[in-house]
């Protein structure tokens, strides 16, 4: 029996009164392990939020996120990392003046190395085993032949391929991926898509907030829908396809058929 990785209870947070995720009973939600969820929901419906909400980013006002039974809510942000949650952001975030490699090497697991001894290249016991783990995940999304380039010279789809590289060093239970399309051309999503699958296949847990339907109803195994901070519907992608509400809130009728 697959045991619930995740566990989003009952939370509700408020802004200047207003609430924005959960309404007056709490916004509730599991994710099993080894599950790929694609979170949407109309502009304004809480995505952002209970994204923040479930990697740390926000506090709720009540309620609890779980990870592997621990209470997020209750975790700083470096901890929350060490309990095996990764996430990337809307904005890639990255080093420019490091190149690809070193990207990866700083954001990884390394006990006793510090950025600053990263940078200069003063590598430590088993650092040349954190230098192929790290491209070997560079590999893994493609940029294995940008390796020794500067950040700066990526374009914006590679930026979010090494936001995606900078998680899988560290080897996290649940990946949660925001926007990961946005600014990424056609041939770049095509390779998302083959990546995300490709580590869902081997087990890993995914959740992605993704504005490109078309992208995310293909890949995903279970979808949940928000609407004004609150649940609307869960279930597979054709299910969410097929349910009246989805269509009446988000989808629109063409998507009825």
């Amino acid at each position: 029996m697959t045991r619930d990785l995740l566990v989003v209870d009952r939370i509700i947070k408020r802004f200047g009164g207003l609430k924005a995720v959960g309404g007056d009973t709490g916004l509730s939600f599991t994710v099993p392990e080894g599950t790929f969820l694609g979170l949407i929901g109309p502009n304004g419906a809480g995505k952002s939020t209970t994204f923040n909400l479930i990697s740390g980013v926000l506090k709720p006002d009540s309620g609890a996120v779980l990870l592997d039974g621990v209470d997020l809510a209750k975790a700083r942000a470096s901890e929350i990392a060490s309990l095996g949650l990764g996430r990337t952001f809307q904005t890639p975030r990255a080093f420019p003046s490091l190149t690809v490699l070193d990207n990866v090497i700083v954001g990884a697991d390394n006990e006793g190395e510090t950025i600053g001894s990263a940078i200069l290249g003063r590598w430590r016991t088993g650092e040349r085993a954190l230098r192929d783990k790290a491209a070997s995940v560079l590999a893994r999304v493609g940029l294995a032949d940008r390796i020794n380039d500067h950040v700066g010279n990526l374009s914006g789809g590679e930026l979010r391929m090494l936001e995606v590289a900078r998680q899988l060093v560290r080897d996290p239970k649940i990946l949660l991926l925001d926007e990961p399309t946005a600014g990424v051309d056609p041939s770049l999503q095509a390779k998302l898509s083959r990546i995300l699958v490709d580590l869902h296949a081997e087990g890993r847990t995914l959740i992605v907030v993704e504005h490109n339907l078309h992208f995310l109803l293909k890949i995903a195994d279970s979808v949940v829908v928000l609407q004004n901070g609150q649940l609307l519907s869960q279930g597979t992608p054709s299910e969410i396809k097929a349910d009246e509400r989805v269509i009446t809130a988000y989808l629109g009728s063409g998507h009825a058929a």
